[in-house]
C-alpha cells in the first residue's frame, strides 16, 4: 500500500469534517434569530432565557413511570 493510500480516509474525513462544521455554520448564522438567548444557572439548575424558541414550540415528554411500586408479580402457570 502506498503512503497516499494509507493518508486517503484521514483526509476525506477531514474534508468531510469541514465540510458539515461550515454549513453548520450558515445555518446558525441565517436561522434569523435576532437574540439567541442566554443560560443562566441558579440552585435549580441550568436555564435558558430568552431566545427564539417558546416553551410551546417543545414537544411535552411523557410523564416518568411511578417506580415507587414494584411491578406486581406474575403467577406461575400449575
Amino acid at each position: 500500500m502506498t503512503r497516499s493510500a494509507r493518508w486517503m480516509p484521514v483526509a476525506v474525513t477531514g474534508a468531510v469534517a469541514a465540510l458539515l462544521t461550515g454549513a453548520a455554520a450558515v445555518t446558525a448564522d441565517q436561522a434569523g434569530c435576532d437574540h439567541p438567548g442566554t443560560w443562566v444557572v441558579d440552585a435549580g439548575g441550568a436555564q435558558l432565557v430568552g431566545g427564539c424558541l417558546d416553551s410551546e414550540d417543545l414537544p411535552v415528554a411523557p410523564a416518568p413511570p411511578d417506580r415507587a411500586r414494584p411491578p406486581a408479580p406474575v403467577p406461575l402457570g400449575d
